[in-house]
């Protein structure tokens, strides 16, 4: 797990906030997580058979239920990376496939004892944001759900452990018999963003900072000239990308918060399909040689952009066309915003 940074700043209970994992809801966890060894070259998954009597203490909004799963986590730099299957039983992963499609369910904020476990859930509960669906896994672990969704745009995940840091997997893969990875020599895929699309990017910042302490954040507005120009979607080009977006540090991940304002984009199409919720992670890079080697390894996978758009001089984003595969929009470049531009605010704003 994410060690807890020494200069993140404190939100609820007087506790530190980091972005331990990010979960993505699966139909079939083995096939995806294929892909992501042959693509990425993400290695040493620890894959899970969470049912009785390890995995057990079922709760969904208050009731006890029976639900199981798989899981597989995996270690991407300093984060946990993790896939569920929902295997029998009522779930909000069930409920997430069934509503929104694959894609990244939550993000984790996860402790290592019961006594934080049980701080963060009392802190919570106490502003109308109860538990929502919890288990235990072992001895040692309970996970929980918080009722996120309408305040912060996502669930958020919190307790007192993941399953790889205390609970021996089934298997670790991958496997001898596995296939090899197709990744290029030289690139190393860390995730470094995670994003969350809004309908109000004020109120979403100050949630965060309120609960979770994170911030400062820095605010972008796009003008068609020197931010987001060069746009494209679906291939041909368009008039810029309208939209607001924040983003901070959190130890090691940029988190970012996108509010699009007018016109056709990707954010307002997921806004429009499936509301508010995680959007994107981003493997980016520094540098467009690097960001050329990306683009022509899914070249020759067969998945292209499907959105393109240049900040300033230096960076380039790009969507790739990851969802039939990956089960979530993918997205790299050269550079995010937060490391290169001068933003239009910073909230909060600096003391004078």
């Amino acid at each position: 797990m994410t060690a807890t940074s020494s200069n993140l700043p404190r939100g609820f209970a007087g506790l530190q906030y980091p972005i331990t994992q990010v979960s993505l809801a699966v139909r079939d966890l083995e096939q995806t997580m294929e892909r992501y060894w042959r693509t990425f070259g993400w290695s040493g998954w620890d894959v899970f058979d969470h049912k009785p009597p390890a995995h057990h203490n079922t709760e969904l909004r208050g009731e006890h239920v029976d639900y199981t799963l798989k899981g597989a986590e995996v270690m991407v730099g300093s984060l946990n990376f993790e896939l569920l299957e929902p295997v029998d039983g009522p779930s909000l992963w069930k409920e997430f496939i069934d509503q929104r499609g694959e894609g990244v369910a939550s993000i984790a904020v996860m402790f290592k004892t019961s006594d934080e476990g049980e701080a963060v859930k009392r802190e919570f509960a106490g502003r109308g944001m109860p538990v929502t669906m919890k288990a235990n896994i072992g001895d040692h672990i309970e996970y929980y759900y918080l009722d996120t969704q309408e305040r912060f745009g996502c669930l958020i995940e919190s307790g007192s452990g993941h399953a790889a840091d205390f609970v021996s997997p089934a298997y670790v893969y991958p496997t001898s018999d596995a296939p090899p990875s197709d990744k290029p020599a030289g690139l190393y895929y860390g995730i470094t963003q995670v994003s969350v699309v809004v309908r109000d990017l004020d109120a979403r910042m100050r949630a965060y900072h309120d609960a979770l302490g994170w911030g400062p954040w820095k605010v972008f507005e796009s003008d068609g000239e020197v931010i987001m120009h060069d746009c494209e979607l679906d291939g041909r080009p368009v008039d810029y990308f309208d939209i607001r977006w924040a983003e901070t540090q959190v130890g090691d991940l940029n988190f970012e918060l996108i509010e699009p304002r007018s016109g056709d984009n990707p954010w307002q199409r997921m806004l429009d399909t499936k509301g508010e919720g995680i959007g994107s992670i981003a493997v980016m890079f520094k540098t467009r040689e690097q960001s050329q080697q990306v683009t022509d390894q899914f070249a020759a996978m067969g998945r292209g952009i499907t959105a393109r758009a240049g900040i300033g001089d230096h960076i380039e984003w790009y969507y790739l066309d990851t969802e039939p595969d990956f089960k979530c929009v993918i997205e790299s470049g050269s550079g995010h915003a937060l490391d290169f531009m001068k933003p239009a605010a910073i909230y909060p704003e600096p003391a004078a």
